[in-house]
């Protein structure tokens, strides 16, 4: 209910912009303590912006060894941030249950320091202002209005890679912060069976997560195309999805049922987030949209082709030499800036990504490996 809720979307910019300003008017300006012992990081995004902001909170752990660090997130968020190193603890927030997240962080304790690396959700601010800390750190972002309760506001641009503008907002913390991201593999005893049945296997996640995530899948058949053209080259190919996939993933399945391609496993729903990671960490090669998952794969420095339509590269690739982003040969593409922009979508951009260009990228991939 957190992610790709429209109408919390809608709350959150017409209730909270106005909410946020009034309670920027009962905020006096503070200096940052000269002791850090204390830091809060806050983070309601996505699976992909917590990946990337596991470089930052290296970074901090790395100036402030001694420090507690807590972290507070919602549902979506609460086991991959449970496998960021260094996080000391997690409070998981009912995001669509303002009150009851408030009472929580009130009632936490407080910190010398609160970073929150939220670029527009005007919410993040409102827990901010309640989160009781000596220091606020927050971004300044075009027309978000939300950054009134923050004692330190850095500027948030959308022409740079989002692990620079994090970067930026604790660079007054961390003078050279050049972590790169990092997320734990804790495997289950059912991942460790997984892998070694799978032997040499190449992992496919079609499925995109969010606000109107459907303008970022590719079509079907041209997975089956891809996945008919590589096959061959491994023991087995894994399609990786959320319960939620679980349906299209069998009609992914059912679609490469007459075809050369026998050696396809449908995983979506079956594997929990610990676990695909594993999979993740022990695969050959991954195919995937821009998602969460790629961000994890590239956090593992695994070699992947990430296809792109609205995503754009230079804001939001998956942060590894080993990366190969694909984008689409024509039309209006990566139009997002923080993920909502789709109004200034023109049709289906992914439909422009050949599986030819994509084949090609697999290749030469391959190739200096």
């Amino acid at each position: 209910m957190e992610k790709g809720n429209r109408i919390f979307h809608v709350l959150d910019r017409y209730m909270g912009i106005p909410i946020v300003f009034v309670l920027g008017l009962f905020k006096g300006k503070k200096k940052r303590p000269a002791n850090i012992n204390k830091l809060a990081i806050l983070n309601t995004g996505s699976i992909g912006d917590n990946v990337l902001m596991s470089a930052s909170i290296n970074d901090l752990k790395v100036k402030f060894p001694n420090a507690e660090l807590t972290v507070f997130t919602g549902a979506t968020n609460f086991q991959l941030v449970n496998q960021i190193d260094k996080v000391g603890k997690v409070l998981m927030l009912p995001i669509i249950n303002p009150f009851r997240s408030i009472k929580m962080v009130r009632e936490f304790g407080s910190f010398d320091v609160l970073i929150d690396f939220g670029p527009w959700p005007r919410i993040n601010s409102i827990y901010s202002f309640f989160i009781p800390a000596k220091f606020k750190i927050g971004f300044r972002s075009k027309n978000q209005f939300r950054h009134y309760v923050y004692d330190s506001c850095i500027e948030h641009s959308d022409q740079k890679h989002e692990i620079e503008n994090y970067r930026s907002l604790i660079s007054q913390l961390v003078s050279e912060p050049l972590s790169l991201p990092f997320i734990k593999n804790a495997g289950t005893v059912k991942s460790n069976e997984l892998i070694k049945e799978l032997g040499n296997y190449c992992l496919v996640h079609p499925w995109p997560g969010g606000y109107k995530s459907y303008m970022k899948e590719w079509d079907m058949k041209r997975w089956v195309e891809l996945i008919n053209l590589i096959h061959a080259d491994f023991d087995k190919i894994i399609i990786t999805g959320a319960p939620a996939d679980f349906e299209k993933t069998d009609d992914l399945l059912k679609l490469l049922k007459n075809s050369k391609a026998n050696n396809v496993v449908g995983l979506a729903g079956k594997t929990d987030l610990r676990e695909t990671i594993d999979l993740i960490a022990n695969s050959s090669v991954i195919f995937s949209v821009n998602t969460g998952i790629a961000h994890i794969a590239a956090s593992f420095d695994i070699p992947q082709i990430c296809l792109h339509g609205p995503t754009n590269p230079k804001r939001w690739r998956p942060y590894s030499s080993k990366t190969v982003s694909i984008t689409p040969s024509a039309g209006k593409f990566g139009y997002l800036n923080f993920g909502f922009e789709y109004h200034l979508a023109e049709g289906n951009c992914m439909n422009e990504i050949s599986v030819n260009a994509v084949y090609n990228a697999y290749k030469s991939l391959k190739g200096n490996s």
